[in-house]
């Protein structure tokens, strides 16, 4: 039947993940009835897989499929660039082509606007960031032919529709996270009991005393859960840690522990790590520089770095960025500790 249909996301081969065909058709439909209320002449829907800290396209109407796949893949990399330089200091309405200052870092400068879409008759578009209760769970895109088409009013305007679409789309956010077939995974139990999980290599961090240590406030955290970067000596881990509900023993919860090897991302030391970390738990430089025994100086030099290499020009944004993309590694000490991320 067709409602049992499933299409593979764009994670064909990394993820057993599947999006269920009616899901992808209702999208297509929602963004084609959505152009009544919000005008474009091209728009995509993209769902974040936080498993591979990828998107995904749900849905597109009039883009080519060159330009989708430049939307879905280029133009999202490190989100939450390009950072935004809009024309009017402290505007937080969702960013466009027309909204920004003409500067060198302005979008309608980028490659991704010149290569692809100038070329193939855009002239201004709008960008909304999807939530559903705070938590990141994709893109819309939307491009016009029409020069400076995105108004003050349909930038407000699609602040309800931002609203809805991450309504929409965060159950299938969601199942993005499913246990990717390269992964290592297993079921922790409070007592640090680690079960394996059918068609899956065990997870080898869940013998690691420290991790089962770090993830111990997951069991009564109100998140459902959290990814982090992880080492053993100097191999690293991205490590995504869920909390399971098992209906059939009251108050008795699991966590899936889901672990594949990386390489430190966008090139961060393992000193810019944990500088990182403490900047997500809101430390100054000062504490910082407490806590690691190092000078106030040399914090600097380090968030500049990181700031660079996140392409950031604030640390909030790189703050932001290190939530969203798991991108800190918990330590045993308060100052670094999980618990103050998931509490």
């Amino acid at each position: 039947m067709a409602s049992q249909l499933v299409i593979r996301s764009a994670a064909r081969g990394l993820t057993d993940s599947v999006i269920p065909f009616s899901t992808a058709e209702l999208m297509q439909r929602h963004l084609i009835e959505l152009r009544h209320a919000l005008p474009y002449d091209a728009g995509q829907i993209l769902v974040f897989d936080r498993s591979h800290d990828r998107h995904r396209q749900l849905a597109a109407v009039g883009y080519s499929d060159a330009i989708a796949r430049v939307m879905a893949e280029d133009f999202t990399v490190n989100w939450p660039r390009p950072v935004w330089e809009p024309v009017v200091a402290g505007d937080d309405l969702p960013p466009t082509i027309g909204s920004e200052r003409d500067v060198p870092g302005s979008f309608a400068r980028s490659s991704i606007y010149r290569d692809h879409l100038e070329p193939a008759g855009y002239r201004d578009g709008l960008t909304l960031e999807l939530l559903h209760r705070g938590r990141y769970v994709g893109l819309a895109n939307f491009s016009s032919f029409e020069t400076d088409f995105y108004t003050t009013e349909l930038r407000r305007r699609s602040l309800a529709f931002a609203s809805l679409l991450g309504h929409a789309i965060s159950a299938t956010a969601q199942d993005l996270e499913a246990v990717p077939r390269t992964a290592r995974a297993a079921l922790l139990d409070r007592d640090g009991t680690a079960r394996p999980i059918a068609g899956r290599a065990q997870s080898a961090l869940t013998t690691d005393a420290d991790l089962l240590h770090a993830v111990e406030p997951m069991f009564d955290s109100v998140q459902a859960d959290v990814a982090f970067l992880w080492n053993v000596g100097p191999q690293w881990f991205r490590v995504v840690v869920r909390r399971q509900h098992d209906e059939s023993l009251p108050g008795h919860h699991s966590l899936v522990v889901i672990e594949e090897p990386v390489e430190r991302p966008y090139g961060l030391t393992p000193t810019e790590i944990r500088v990182l970390t403490r900047l997500v738990l809101g430390a100054s430089n000062d504490e910082i520089s407490r806590a690691m025994s190092i000078g106030v100086r040399t914090v600097h030099s380090h968030i500049s770095a990181i700031l660079a290499k996140l392409g950031c020009v604030r640390r909030s944004q790189a703050v932001a960025s290190a939530i969203r993309n798991g991108i800190f590694r918990p330590e045993p000490t308060p100052d670094a500790a999980l618990a103050g991320l998931v509490e």
